[in-house]
């Protein structure tokens, strides 16, 4: 069982289909979905066949019931999540140019800032306890995030989400009494801001630091350029690694292709899979989301046989589990 603390969102994301003009009204195709850092991972992590508990925040809402709907057709136990009363769904919107990469965002996680607070935590973290893994971000407030660096006895994994976000967890490190990370995942922009600007400039520094407040494992990713990756537990840090990207066969939308990562790396803990050796199954989740027009790519499974075929039960359309034999 893995448990996923974090965000649902209702997506809108809209992609210009002729180049993107600021400040302007841009011709466009729009899609609506339900997504978040912590459905996401949620989400293909359930596609790769594990057990998913999520506990998440719903609007007292239209959206909201659109949204636990939705996170029910694809399996989850909810069990553990709430809906306040009265609380406003949380939201995210994009614009993309016509290659698919963000160029404005905003994000409206109001509902997590005010409810995910440690005492709602601290009525659920004996079965948090329970799991094998769990991932949560940088969208939850920082006490929230203390609680469960002092609280929670089994391996956790933690996104910066953004460059303003990523300082929580920075925060929430510094101000826990045992902290403890298995693997946290930022980009470049969140690296160079998790500490503060002149920690950022020098990548060698940060990696010790970050190790140094208790993270086993860090990877900032950086587009086309690649992932960085450091272990405390190997000269890596003296000697950080950087893995060029799997090229993909077209850029149809980046929006998700963090959350893929971060995802293909739990997966590969899951499987006894060690670092570095991890960081492929990373990539090649990136890979495949950033080819679909969804933030999350339905045939992950398949995309991911190459590097651990596995017999697997899928959850179709229509809710029905269907086994599959993968080589």
């Amino acid at each position: 069982m893995v448990t996923g603390v974090g965000a649902t969102n209702i997506d809108i994301i809209a992609t210009s289909i002729s180049a993107y003009a600021a400040h302007d009204s841009n011709p466009s195709n729009i899609v609506m979905g339900v997504g978040g850092v912590g459905k996401n991972y949620a989400h293909n992590l359930s596609l790769l066949g594990e057990n998913v508990q999520f506990i998440t925040l719903f609007g007292d809402d239209y959206l909201g019931d659109l949204a636990k709907k939705e996170c029910k057709r694809l399996g989850f136990d909810l069990h553990l999540s709430a809906t306040p009363n009265d609380a406003r769904s949380s939201m995210f919107l994009c614009i993309n140019n016509t290659q698919g990469q963000m160029q404005a965002g905003a994000a409206d996680v109001a509902i997590i800032e005010e409810y995910l607070t440690p005492a709602f935590l601290e009525t659920r973290i004996d079965e948090i306890n329970r799991s094998q893994l769990v991932l949560f971000d940088a969208n939850l407030p920082v006490e929230a995030i203390v609680y469960l660096l002092d609280n929670c006895t089994v391996p956790m994994m933690a996104d910066t989400v953004s460059s303003k976000k990523a300082v929580r967890i920075a925060q929430a490190l510094q101000e826990a009494q045992c902290p403890r990370l298995h693997t946290l995942k930022l980009n470049k922009i969140e690296s160079q801001h998790i500490l503060g600007a002149e920690i950022g400039k020098d990548p060698h520094r940060l990696l010790t630091l970050l190790h140094d407040l208790g993270v086993e494992h860090v990877y900032i990713t950086d587009g086309a350029r690649g992932v960085t990756a450091s272990s405390a537990h190997q000269q890596a840090v003296a000697h950080p690694r950087t893995f060029p990207i799997i090229p993909p066969t077209q850029i149809v939308d980046t929006n998700g292709c963090g959350d893929a990562f971060i995802s293909g790396l739990a997966f590969a803990f899951l499987q006894g899979v060690a670092f570095p050796d991890c960081v492929q199954y990373g990539l090649l989740a990136s890979k495949a989301t950033i080819e679909v027009s969804s933030v999350v790519n339905p045939n992950l499974l398949e995309e991911l046989s190459s590097l651990h075929p596995k017999t697997r039960t899928l959850i179709t359309d229509n809710n029905e589990s269907v086994s599959i034999t993968l080589s």
